[in-house]
């Protein structure tokens, strides 16, 4: 009886084991599934020769440096969910915060890109907004996804290619390297951007400057491809609804009012984009 109370528990034992192992197994299938689907994004590359809606540059135009902080860190218009969760369009919580972009080699479908060399790596500092007016094709709202499936964009600024034509890639929140964090300082909404968590989900890399919320709603919206240089010129409106001082006045798809309140008037800042001014 002994003997078979111990051959009894020896299997019992066995199973056990072998269920934990199945467990864990599981587990790790998991993981891996997680570690592939998480955290991609889609990128294009953009020059406005424009501030920025997180208020980088003046009204001459974009500060140098933003179209290269340093080597292989540069500048980006992320779409809305790492601009500001909460749909700011002006100094939005995500200004300021890096990410490190690891590219895949691959461009998100086979006419919308070359794609670039996989494993090559840069760091960008968000300082514009990609927002989804005019740029649906790759700059997704939050919680929706562009035209290939990605809930993620950055929009780099750049006149050429910086690591490929269009490359998905695979991003994580990281600290902005020092001279990325002293040009931030030099952003108008240094210290001013929203509070809401941005963007939600992720670990927390740099913090950039945070502080009270601006009152205003406007944005510089960046181009989605190609690069091209864009011609401000000013219009006045004098009929229709009346939009805000720094409010979208104009720009491609537009329905909303075109006229500007006393004092400030309708200026463009690319097909896609006229603000008041």
């Amino acid at each position: 009886m002994k003997v078979l109370d111990e051959a009894s528990e020896f299997y019992r034992g066995n199973q056990d084991s072998k269920r934990i192992m199945k467990g864990t197994f599981a587990f790790l299938v998991l993981h891996l599934i997680a570690l592939v689907a998480a955290y991609k994004a889609t990128t294009t590359r953009y020059y406005d020769g424009q501030e920025g809606a997180c208020g980088c540059g003046s009204s001459s135009g974009l500060f140098s440096w933003q179209l290269g902080i340093s080597n292989g860190v540069y500048t980006a218009a992320g779409s809305q969910a790492f601009f500001d969760t909460a749909g700011a369009s002006w100094c939005g919580a995500g200004c300021g915060k890096c990410y490190k972009l690891t590219s895949t080699g691959e461009p998100p479908c086979t006419n919308c890109g070359t794609g670039g060399a996989a494993g090559q790596s840069i760091i960008v500092m968000v300082t514009n907004l990609c927002p989804y007016n005019g740029n649906q094709q790759w700059c997704p709202n939050v919680g929706s996804t562009n035209q290939y499936g990605y809930s993620y964009h950055f929009d780099i600024m750049a006149q050429n290619e910086i690591f490929g034509d269009n490359v998905v890639v695979d991003f994580e929140p990281i600290d902005c390297p020092g001279q990325a964090t002293t040009d931030w300082e030099t952003c108008v909404c240094y210290g001013k951007t929203e509070t809401d968590t941005t963007p939600v989900g992720l670990t927390s890399g740099g913090s950039g400057g945070s502080g009270s919320s601006s009152s205003s709603s406007s944005s510089t919206t960046s181009q989605s491809s190609s690069t091209t240089s864009a011609t401000v010129t000013t219009t006045s409106v004098a009929s229709g609804a009346t939009q805000t001082i720094y409010g979208q006045c104009g720009g491609s798809g537009w329905t909303g009012p075109t006229a500007c309140a006393s004092g400030s008037t309708c200026k463009q800042q690319n097909q896609w984009y006229s603000q008041c001014l």
